[in-house]
């Protein structure tokens, strides 16, 4: 695939995301099949919505990874799925609020807390799920695992006042992120897409200067998510740079002057080796 045919496939897939639409191939339909009939499927998802999906894929290939993959050991697996996360979903889509009591971290408990849910997000590092509420009495945005909540109840609330959480919501949230400029070096524009892939998850803009052949990545980001960027930029290496960040660029050039360190010890502690070799 050449560079425009990755920059035009980028340029639809983005503008099909803005509308909400999206493709299903052979494979992945197979796989939604497997998906489904796994037991956590049942905890996942509604009754209704479970049997529209088993009457889609009905006609569809049955994907058996059992002909590929061998299953020789592995750890103990957690359900990945959440009795919470049913009510809450509906929660958020209703625009309802909450009465919540839990854990905390000092180990006492919260006794009815009032908030208003506004997303649902699982940890792959902690293998855990989150709900993100905005506290009203605080004007804050917390953010509780699911495990540490005790008792949930669903709360009505005025259209009027929802409306105005959610202008809360999105004011807080813009005043956390921040923005990063990454350019991609010359030699590795045909790289460009697994270099967009790297940082699918956050908002960017794409910008191309014709006369000197750079792409340049605008990234809007939670300033808690700087350091996933830093992981990508490290994983990425001499593909890419940061031209506007004077902090990360600083973290970055930390970084590259540990790892040289580390190998020009190495590098020095194998010549004296040699040398010791040659002395004997």
């Amino acid at each position: 695939m050449n560079l425009f045919e990755k920059m035009f496939n980028y340029q639809i897939m983005t503008r099909m995301n803005e509308t909400g639409l999206f493709t299903w191939t052979s494979q992945e339909r197979a796989w939604l099949r497997m998906m489904m009939e796994h037991p956590a499927a049942q905890e996942a998802l509604s009754p209704p919505t479970l049997t529209k999906l088993n009457h889609m894929l009905d006609g569809e290939k049955h994907l058996n990874l059992q002909d590929y993959l061998t299953e020789k050991a592995k750890s103990e697996e957690n359900s990945v799925s959440h009795p919470l996360l049913r009510p809450l979903r509906q929660m958020i889509l209703n625009g309802e609020g909450f009465q919540m009591t839990g854990r905390i971290r000092s180990g006492r408990t919260s006794q009815e807390q009032f908030g208003f849910p506004y997303k649902l997000e699982y940890s792959m590092v902690k293998k855990e799920w989150y709900v993100l509420w905005y506290a009203p009495h605080f004007a804050r945005l917390m953010s509780t695992k699911l495990h540490s909540i005790t008792k949930l109840e669903a709360r009505s609330i005025q259209p009027e006042a929802a409306s105005r959480y959610k202008a809360s919501i999105a004011l807080i949230t813009e005043k956390r992120k921040t923005t990063i400029t990454i350019e991609v070096l010359p030699e590795f524009n045909a790289e460009l897409s697994r270099i967009l892939y790297a940082f699918s998850c956050f908002e960017r803009e794409v910008e191309y200067n014709e006369a000197n052949h750079v792409y340049r990545i605008l990234l809007t980001v939670p300033r808690n998510e700087i350091d996933y960027v830093l992981s990508k930029m490290r994983f990425l290496g001499k593909r890419v740079r940061i031209i506007d960040h004077p902090a990360l660029q600083e973290r970055m050039s930390e970084t590259a002057a540990k790892v040289l360190a580390r190998y020009a010890q190495s590098e020095s502690k194998q010549l004296d080796h040699e040398r010791a070799a040659q002395g004997d």
